[in-house]
């Protein structure tokens, strides 16, 4: 080889060396291969089964690709050395030879073995070097470097896919746990069954991630959206009894304004009205007060995660206040009707005498008397409704029969 020859030699050397180099970088600095090897700060995983079979050898590959990577860039370098030598005009043929034999000869010795006794003749040495050419130690590296990635990228892909579904179901499981507590809800058997399936699942993810059965997912998928399905039902019927309660209480309370309405329309007609046989009975104090001590402790109930039973007790409650304020209404409206009667009839009377004033009837002592007796009955406590209204009537009349006086 010339000089020109020798320098574009090493230019490809070079170029090689450089790749090389970045990918195995690259690939060192795969966490995946840290945690194989236990470096960067990453515990060594404590391999099992098939992964073990396949990474230890991948493992000792990597450490002899390493190791056969400063070989070669020992002996590049070494040529690169005896180049820098060489001046550009009377070269030395000594030395260019001597590259040459560098980079295309069996220059790197890659180990030195002991030849056994038995094997030996009287002129044999002792021990036997392994040499090999650069270029056949990078086809070699090649080779083993496309093998430990292989297994590397296969581990890789395994975890970076698994672990974080096994981590997201474990989540999903603690949540589930969490809400079946706030239910109070048992269904911990259940669910320590999947924490119990998940933590081997993990541990044999780590482990053998190339000997996984990735159907442990399919499997438990069902399970877990058993669990789920069930705990969302419970939620929203709990949820439902909160709003229940809520409404409840705006009951109890719709209750309570009709039952003093009902209570004081009763009152004022036994007060102002003669008349008491059309009156109805309210609903006691204290059966409102009842209702709503019964409500106060379904509240309780609720509270402390009972909200089955209190869905139950809150059906009949409710079907019982609702029956109350029925009744209430009822009440309240037959109370109110001889007040209301009342306060007609003295608008009537108030109608009458006006109208008999523009009339020119109002000193038609007939219609004085009337209106005198009518609206003395009226403004007095008790009124005989039957007998105002009987005034009342007669005064109208009285009041029509005169129809062009004025």
């Amino acid at each position: 080889m010339n000089l020109e020859e020798i320098d574009q030699l090493l230019a490809d050397w070079k170029f090689k060396l450089d790749v090389v180099g970045q990918n195995l970088i690259d690939l060192h600095g795969l966490d995946a291969y840290q945690r194989l090897c236990g470096i960067s700060g990453f515990p060594r995983v404590k391999l099992m089964g098939v992964t073990l079979a396949r990474v230890n050898p991948v493992l000792h590959v990597m450490n002899e690709l390493f190791q056969n990577f400063d070989l070669l860039v020992q002996t590049i370098d070494k040529a690169v050395q005896l180049r820098g030598s060489i001046p550009r005009f009377l070269a030395s043929l000594q030395k260019v030879q001597e590259i040459e034999d560098l980079l295309t000869k069996p220059s790197i010795h890659l180990s030195i073995e002991t030849i056994p006794l038995a094997q030996r003749g009287l002129l044999s040495a002792s021990q036997a070097i392994n040499a090999i050419t650069p270029q056949e130690l990078l086809k070699l590296m090649t080779s083993a470097f496309q093998a430990a990635k292989d297994v590397v990228l296969a581990v890789d892909e395994v975890w970076s896919r698994l672990e974080p579904s096994l981590i997201n179901i474990e989540i999903e499981t603690r949540q589930l746990q969490y809400l079946a507590e706030s239910l109070n809800i048992d269904c911990l058997e259940e669910i320590v069954d999947v924490a119990q399936k998940l933590k081997q699942q993990r541990a044999l993810v780590e482990s053998d991630p190339l000997g996984v059965n990735e159907e442990f997912l399919k499997s438990i998928q069902p399970q877990i959206m058993k669990l789920k399905s069930m705990l969302d039902v419970a939620r929203q019927q709990r949820e439902s009894v909160r709003l229940g309660l809520i409404t409840a209480r705006n009951h109890l309370s719709n209750l309570q304004k009709i039952h003093y309405q009902a209570k004081v329309a009763y009152d004022e007609s036994k007060s102002k009205v003669a008349d008491h046989s059309k009156l109805q009975n309210p609903l006691t104090d204290e059966e409102v007060q009842a209702l709503e001590a019964w409500l106060d402790r379904l509240e309780i109930k609720f509270n402390d995660g009972l909200f089955n039973p209190v869905r139950v007790g809150l059906e009949n409650w409710t079907t019982k206040v609702k029956e109350y304020i029925a009744k209430e209404k009822n009440t309240f409206a037959a109370n109110q009707v001889p007040l209301d009667f009342r306060s007609e009839l003295r608008g009537r009377l108030d109608a009458l005498v006006a109208k008999a004033l523009a009339r020119g009837c109002v000193e038609d002592t007939v219609l004085q008397e009337l209106a005198q007796q009518a609206k003395k009955i009226l403004y007095t406590r008790p009124t005989p409704l039957h007998e105002a209204a009987e005034l009342v009537t007669k005064y109208e009349k009285r009041l029509n029969s005169y129809p062009n006086l004025r």
